[in-house]
């Protein structure tokens, strides 16, 4: 016998639509949060000292698809921002497209200029690459793919003091 979630009705800003997470929870606040096992954090496990925003989710629709997006009206469009899909048919097609956004804005990372924002450089930007690809294999049933090494960024060399060796 399957037990049904009770969910309380002191909903802010409650949902009416016919979206719904494939358990049967309705959205609170207009927003679904994903089921146990279908959201996938870096610091969990590549290790604490990479920051929290380092993440991806995939939420499983009452209608049989899935999405990248929580947001009630994202899934309503089918998009999340103008040509940016949200909305999939399979799971393993919303996994894929979580995990490249995620590595896309983490190669983006590099070049912000506060680390108190998840800047991930060299080595910790490679484990997070690694580790967003490894979850792909272990979801999609794929090949666990060969690591990746991303390069340091090249030091500055130092001034010699001489300017036509400084200049070269």
């Amino acid at each position: 016998m399957v037990r049904q979630k009770v969910q309380k009705n002191d909903d802010p800003f409650p949902y009416e639509g016919p979206i719904e997470r494939a358990d049967g929870v309705r959205p609170y606040n207009h927003y679904i949060w994903p089921m146990h096992g279908d959201g996938w954090w870096a610091e969990r496990e590549v290790g604490y000292h990479i920051h929290g925003r380092w993440n991806f989710c995939v939420f499983a629709l009452a209608d049989g698809r899935y999405s990248t997006s929580g947001h009630v009206w994202d899934i309503e469009r089918g998009y999340d921002r103008p040509g940016r899909t949200c909305v999939f048919e399979t799971r393993a097609e919303a996994v894929r497209m979580g995990c490249a956004r995620m590595i896309r804005a983490a190669r983006a990372s590099r070049k912000w200029t506060a680390y108190g924002c998840g800047k991930l450089e060299g080595s910790n930007l490679a484990k997070v690459i690694n580790w967003a690809r490894g979850v792909v294999a272990r979801e999609t049933g794929r090949q666990e793919p060969r690591p990746i090494r991303v390069s340091e960024p090249e030091k500055p060399r130092p001034k010699t003091g001489l300017p036509l060796l400084d200049w070269a």
